[in-house]
């Protein structure tokens, strides 16, 4: 039998929440499998992901880290809490763990979701765009705006940069419709634009040195603190930019 196949996710959509039941066995052959998928219901930017392990024998401890490197990886450009409902059996592998410091625990999936509001405020809105490029002059209008009445008008000028090359670069590359997020959440603006479209986006490195590097998604990367492509669980993916605001929000 593939050991790939001793595992799979149920997902489903629970008060705008994601709840992910892995049903099989935690191993180092599925831990992958566990990991991609968890990545790929946070980049559908839900409430929350709550994940159920009533049905999911962990064979080991330590695999137990792979919710801390889903954390780590969606804490870099998101705030979609990561929480977790372990089955009585799994009890003495949280007490303890160093998971606790990056991830909340909960009793049930009702408990989690009565809490999943609770990490720092945050603020957020979006834009659906059709797949144009006349998209881009309504993106830039869109982030200054936002900018502007989350006073944060310092970083504007870095925000349209960046929110226009990932919206062009959609525009270009897609016929799907694309949705520009922004959000703000400890001194952190994300700009993130999604489609349907699985195909990955290649972010290249910020060569200070390149001849080209005032255009295109370099120039996302040059103004970024960090950046990304993400497939989503839904469908496509979700490319994103984090900006620093220079000054405490």
């Amino acid at each position: 039998m593939d050991s790939h196949s001793l595992l799979d996710c149920d997902v489903s959509g629970v008060q705008g929440a994601t709840v992910v039941r892995p049903v099989g066995v935690l191993n180092i052959h599925t831990y992958p499998v566990l990991r991609d998928c968890l990545l790929k219901c946070a980049a559908d930017q839900p409430r929350a992901v709550i994940v159920d392990l009533g049905r999911l024998e962990i064979t080991h401890d330590f695999l137990i880290s792979v919710f801390v490197s889903v954390w780590m990886r969606v804490a870099q450009w998101s705030t979609v809490p990561l929480m977790l409902v372990p089955a009585p059996a799994h009890a003495a592998m949280f007490e303890g763990s160093p998971t606790r410091r990056f991830i909340t625990v909960h009793a049930g999936v009702d408990a989690a979701l009565e809490l999943a509001d609770e990490p720092p405020p945050r603020r957020r809105t979006e834009l659906w765009l059709p797949p144009s490029e006349r998209s881009v002059l309504a993106s830039a209008r869109f982030v200054a705006d936002t900018c502007h009445n989350w006073g944060i008008e310092a970083l504007t000028a870095d925000a349209v940069v960046v929110a226009n090359e990932l919206v062009a670069n959609a525009a270009r590359h897609t016929t799907s419709p694309a949705t520009l997020r922004l959000e703000l959440w400890r001194g952190r603006l994300t700009v993130a634009v999604a489609d349907d479209d699985p195909r990955p986006v290649l972010l290249p490195r910020p060569d200070r040195t390149s001849a080209d590097s005032g255009s295109g998604l370099l120039r996302v990367t040059r103004l970024a603190r960090a950046t990304g492509c993400s497939r989503r669980q839904s469908s496509g993916k979700v490319v994103w930019a984090v900006l620093r605001v220079p000054e405490a929000w």
